[in-house]
């Protein structure tokens, strides 16, 4: 039978932890290694929703997306999520910049939720982007209208533009600043989360098609493929 720590290695074979950003909290964050695993979740974040899935199912392991310590614990109590997780006794590991970055990791199962074609990594100095082309062309509205269907989101906030997209530039998260390598690499439009005011301005400015579809619709598409080779 596997034990926790089995699954620690299997993801850092995967997304490697040691390429995780300087100020990411990636790792095994909660729990006994040695303690034997029958079942395990797979989710974005550890919220207390998931931790009480998690009991009711029986699972010893949580694997999350985003950390669920990131930055200096100050006090340890019965809201903290790690310190329920550890009253349940269920391990938590998260896999973060890492899994951003990795191949077959969140970048790239984003691009294959849009059904992007020809993918390519973007020189964005991060390692994050992606770009594919899509089947046909579409007008923007059309497009806003099919990223939507393809993530299942009910509003998608963006910058409207008169010309045919077909090139498409990705980043699952918080991506706006990366807007400007997915124009330098030839993208028509850009689809990310968690646009600034100011970035939108300078979109604006660009007249450059960048949707905002949400931080979760975008990342959460790793979820289920991770849950498969897991």
């Amino acid at each position: 039978m596997s034990k926790i720590i089995d699954f620690y290695k299997f993801i850092d074979k995967i997304a490697p932890f040691e390429t995780q950003e300087s100020w990411d909290n990636s790792g095994f964050l909660v729990g006994n290694g040695e303690k034997e695993v029958t079942k395990v979740l797979v989710a974005l974040d550890a919220t207390e929703d998931v931790l009480n899935e998690a009991a009711e199912k029986g699972a010893e392991l949580i694997i999350t997306h985003h950390p669920v310590i990131f930055g200096a614990l100050k006090e340890f109590h019965p809201k903290n999520i790690a310190f329920i997780a550890a009253e349940k006794g269920i391990a938590i590991i998260s896999a973060h910049t890492c899994l951003d970055i990795a191949e077959g990791g969140v970048n790239d199962c984003f691009a294959q939720a849009l059904g992007l074609e020809n993918v390519v990594k973007v020189d964005d100095g991060e390692g994050l982007m992606r770009m594919g082309e899509l089947e046909e062309s579409l007008s923007c509205e059309e497009f806003v209208k099919y990223v939507a269907e393809k993530l299942s989101v009910g509003g998608i906030k963006y910058t409207p533009t008169d010309k045919k997209i077909r090139k498409v530039a990705v980043c699952g998260g918080s991506g706006g600043d990366l807007y400007p390598f997915a124009i330098k690499a030839g993208a028509d439009a850009f689809v990310t989360a968690n646009i600034k005011h100011n970035q939108w301005i300078e979109m604006r400015r660009d007249e450059f098609c960048v949707l905002d579809a949400g931080h979760f619709c975008t990342e959460n598409t790793v979820i289920e493929p991770l849950q498969k080779k897991l």
